[in-house]
């Protein structure tokens, strides 16, 4: 870090890649063993203008770096992918710029114990690390921050060395470097003294007298101020020829006694002992481990530079309480004083950087007439009087950097604690915490604080609905709590149903002073128009989260614009970003956007609703191009009827990239679609077949999204399509209904709604849809054991499916068919379906069909009595299967496997084989069909082979697993737990 930017391995420095690439090195080693959210790593090399690749250029970055650091022996894991980011673990010590700090440190402290030779070898060791500008030619906003650290670092380091040379007698050594020094850093006083201090010592007083007047030539050119008070005195005792400065310098790391040098009168002889700080905060609860974790990074003593903590969050979320706990905790350890301001940054009055320095300085002791006028020379005074002291500041709800950069102080042992909803890039904070809401536990305790343990124990669970109601903000828990409290007659309940009314819970949490809303409302006045307007329109449609894609259509606007506006909205802590490109409101904080009224402009022309029909027109077009990755050649892509989409709109060009948008936007998508219906007869007759379409594309990806959840929200909306007589609408969500009822194995509801669906589908003419009803309706008969009725709809299906030229459709339906037929004692028939399915699944190379289609094959084969046929058709099934990773029907083809093993007197390998599957379908939810005939299957296994207790206990699981999901196999189960458990063991 300190030079060029590269990775020594076995000796020999390798480069760090593209100047990006290096910019992520930088950010990843400087904050070694911590983990770098992507967000940051993207701010730390691009800064406000990150591409809209960002994250997929980070992650090439990070590959690269990772084969580097492999080739020199490394562990894979030392550059791990951990969460939303990535964290380097390497020992601080190989990190050249923690090397330096560590060897700073151990120079302090080896200078305190009086042993200076140490403390300057030491030094000269950590100067020797640099080999030039640090992070050479690195762009983005960390690296020119980190750049200046290190570079001022430097120059620290080498003014100690300087004092200890000095100090040492060293003083005709020191006299070249000190004047290249001088050189490079001509505004710096201190080197100026120490160059008169050695040049006196040597012998060359007139020189030494020189340096002085060349140092107030520069700095009066430079910046029209006389050198200061130490440099003055020292001039002065030169003048009067002072012996003392002949003899070695006093040490540097020792406080030093009262000055015998003259003081000028702005820096007063002894300081005041400032202590501003508000009262602590008597009810203060949770955060535990973030003051821990403050209170460390404030007094942590071998730091080598100030300490600044900045501490940020939405409104109510806990910033000041949070700072004042952790100030009042380790104000001991800043004997100098505390000083204290509220900047005042969500106001319209945010506080002058200006005068609260002039408030500062007069609280250390500088005569208000010696305050210098402007901002920049009262910075300067202020550092100069903190120079050498422990003060503690706390810098309360900062407006922005520019306000906070003014107010810190320069000296190491001095530390500021910053709370603000903005975040403060420009800030050199060394420790950051961004709070979010309580977990329920500290709401808890609050509560409990403030209303007491046994009113709260009392009703424990109206406790925790109430803490939940408000959304776990601590400002709005402590509302709650201060009412309850103040009236004894209230129970939690009573103000829970209070809350229970979205419309007019802002309104209740208000007590006192303290009001939820007005944290908001000075956060919102503090917004552009057009941030206004985005914060209004997102907030009916924007839960729990939504994409900027999704937000840039909803909006009509540019992804860049998007993104810009929302990015402003998260700086104004009016909305978080869990992850890159995904936005969110806090609960309460939505609450507050949808009470906003709207221009009168907004109304006329029915802005939400627009922005509801934008959004789901988005929403379909990207779930239609999920939906024909997941299904290639499914007709009923074809009959989803989708508009043009907006120039540089995402495509998904992945199966894999669509299974991760339908998974980061299926709630936004439900919520969209809920929106509508909720509209009733209000609906719009049109978006009723979009939302229905949009459904129907999701639920392809039943395996990666909560089926059920869309189930409930199908249901709503068949009703309400059938209000409007829109059949369309009406079929398709009765289908979802349907299916997600038949995989929940809820035989009689499933055949309710799959009948409704292929009512509804012959009305409007959905071929499609129609196919897989009739589909459903064969599988539920299948499972109720009618097979008979099951072949005749999966007959209707198939023909149907032939219509449409669904050849993959088609043939799912044959081998469905075939299965119906084996079930239903009629093998002979099924087998050669079987086999022409096989043949042309082959010739698709479709290996999911022909898993399928081997494993009814070989039950086919099975009942006809070929059992070594049976065998071989099932062992080719569970190659393809682990070839092609497809674990539920391997663990389907296991127990087949196993029943056929065990009729051939191979009770050990069965055994085996029905283990593996029971073991399988336990560990999947919804699927306990399967796991019944597993368990039925190893149970039969067992009673062969003799193991009477093994196979009583698996009958009874299978018998439970049936008769909970009110299957017919319960029957068979039953008869095996009387066969079995009647044997003696």
């Amino acid at each position: 870090m300190l030079g060029s930017v590269g990775i020594r391995i076995e000796g020999a420095v390798v480069p760090g890649g593209p100047p990006q690439q290096q910019a992520t090195l930088a950010a990843l080693a400087l904050r070694t063993g911590h983990v770098v959210p992507l967000h940051e790593l993207m701010s730390a090399v691009w800064g406000e203008t990150a591409p809209g690749s960002a994250v997929m250029i980070l992650r090439t970055y990070v590959w690269r770096l990772r084969k580097i650091l492999e080739s020199g022996g490394c562990d894979p894991q030392a550059l791990a992918s951990v969460n939303d980011g990535y964290r380097l673990a390497v020992p601080p010590a190989s990190v050249d710029a923690f090397r330096a700090e560590r060897l700073a440190a151990d120079a302090a402290r080896a200078g305190e114990a009086g042993r200076h030779d140490e403390a300057a070898a030491l030094l000269t060791e950590a100067v020797a690390l640099w080999r030039g500008e640090p992070l050479a030619g690195v762009p983005g906003p960390f690296a020119e921050q980190q750049r200046s650290r290190l570079s001022e670092l430097r120059r620290q380091l080498l003014e100690e060395r300087f004092a200890l040379d000095l100090l040492l007698g060293r003083h005709t050594q020191v006299i070249p470097e000190l004047t290249a020094f001088i050189g490079e850093q001509p505004l710096r006083e201190r080197p100026y003294g120490f160059l008169m201090r050695a040049l006196y010592a040597a012998g060359r007083q007139g020189d030494a007298l020189a340096v002085f007047g060349s140092a107030r030539e520069v700095l009066a050119a430079e910046l029209g101020l006389d050198p200061g008070p130490e440099l003055r005195a020292l001039h002065q005792r030169m003048l009067a020829g002072d012996a003392e400065l002949a003899a070695p310098a006093p040490a540097p790391a020792a406080p030093p006694p009262a000055r015998d040098e003259p003081v000028d009168a702005v820096v007063p002889a002894t300081l005041p002992r400032p202590a501003q700080l508000p009262a602590d905060i008597a009810d203060f609860s949770g955060r535990d481990g973030t003051l821990a974790a403050l209170a460390g990074a404030l007094t942590d003593q071998d730091r080598t530079a100030l300490a600044v903590a900045t501490v940020g969050g939405m409104g109510g979320i806990g910033k000041s309480a949070l700072a004042l706990r952790v100030a009042h905790r380790v104000k001991e350890a800043f004997p100098d004083g505390q000083l204290y301001a509220d900047l005042r940054g969500t106001g319209a009055d945010a506080a002058d950087p200006g005068a609260v320095l002039a408030s500062f300085l007069s609280a250390l002791g500088v005569p208000r007439q010696e305050v210098p006028g402007s901002v920049e020379d009262r910075a300067r005074l202020f550092r100069t009087v903190l120079d050498g002291r422990r003060v503690l500041v706390l810098l309360d709800d900062a407006r922005d950097t520019a306000q906070v950069k003014p107010l810190l102080p320069g000296a190491v042992h001095c530390a500021v604690v910053v709370t603000s909803r903005a975040h403060l890039s420009g800030v050199p904070s060394g420790t950051h915490v961004q709070l979010t809401e309580f977990s329920p536990d500290e709401a808890l305790s609050l509560l409990r604080h403030i209303v007491g343990a046994h009113r709260i124990d009392q009703e424990e669970a109206a406790a925790v609905a109430l803490v939940g109601a408000c959304a776990h903000l601590p400002l709005a828990v402590r509302i709650v709590a201060a009412r309850l409290a103040a009236r004894p007659g209230w129970t939690v309940a009573y103000l829970l149903a209070r809350l229970a009314d979205e419309r007019r819970r802002l309104s209740e949490l208000r007590a006192d002073d303290l009001a939820v809303s007005a944290v908001f409302e000075l956060g919102y006045h503090q917004l552009t128009g057009p941030q206004a307007k985005v914060f209004r329109s997102l907030a009916p449609v924007a839960w729990p989260s939504i994409g900027l894609s999704a937000a840039a259509a909803a909006l009509a606007l540019g992804e860049p614009e998007t993104e810009t506006l929302l990015e402003a909205l998260v700086d104004a802590a009016l909305l978080e970003s869990p992850e890159a490109g995904r936005y969110r409101y806090h609960d309460l904080g939505r609450d507050f956007a949808l009470h906003l009224p709207h221009p009168e402009s907004e109304r006329a022309t029915g802005a939400d609703a627009l922005v509801e029909r934008r959004l789901l027109g988005h929403l379909l077009r990207m779930a239609a191009g999920a939906f024909q990755r997941m299904v290639p050649g499914d007709p009923v892509h074809g009959t989803i009827s989708v508009a043009g989409g907006e120039p540089g709109e995402q495509r998904l060009a992945t199966l894999g990239q669509a299974r991760a948008w339908v998974v980061a936007e299926f709630d936004c998508a439900v919520h969209a679609v809920q929106l509508l219906v909720a509209r009733g007869e209000g609906a719009d007759p049109d978006l009723l077949t979009v939302a229905a379409d949009l459904l129907v594309a999701l639920s392809s990806f039943g395996q990666d999204i909560p089926y059920g959840q869309m189930a409930l929200t199908a249901r709503s909306l068949a009703e309400v399509a059938a209000l409007h007589g829109n059949h369309h609408a009406a079929g398709r969500a009765h289908f979802i209904c349907g299916n997600a009822a038949l995989q929940a194995t809820q035989l009689a509801r499933a055949r309710t709604e799959s009948q409704l669906a292929a009512e509804a589908c012959r009305r409007a003419g959905d071929r499609a849809i129609l196919q897989q009803a009739y589909n459903d309706l064969g599988v539920i008969a299948q499972f109720e054991q009618r097979y008979d009725e099951a072949a005749d709809h999966f007959d209707q299906a198939l023909a149907l499916a032939q219509e449409l030229g669904n050849r993959s459709g088609g043939l799912t339906t044959t081998l469905n068919a075939a299965l119906a037929r084996i079930r239903g004692g009629r093998a002979e028939e099924a087998l050669p379906a079987c086999d022409e399915a096989l043949s042309a699944l082959r010739a698709m190379a479709d290996p999911h069909g022909i898993a399928h289609a081997l494993c009814v094959r070989g039950q086919a084969l099975h009942e006809l009595g070929r059992l070594p046929q049976a065998l071989a058709d099932y062992a080719q099934c569970l190659e393809v299967c682990e070839a092609e990773r497809i674990p539920g029907r391997r663990a389907q083809a296991l127990y087949r496997y196993a029943d056929t093993l065990r009729v051939l007197g191979r009770l050990q390998a069965a055994l085996e084989a029905a283990a593996r599957a029971v073991a399988y379908f336990r560990t999947v939810p919804d699927r306990d069909r399967d796991r019944g005939y597993a368990l039925l299957i190893h149970a039969r296994v067992c009673a062969d082979a003799g193991q009477h207790e093994q196979a009583l206990a698996h009958s009874q699981e299978a018998l439970e697993v049936f008769t909970r999901a009110g299957l017919p196999e319960a029957a068979q189960a039953r008869l095996l737990v009387d066969a079995t458990g009647v044997v003696p063991v």
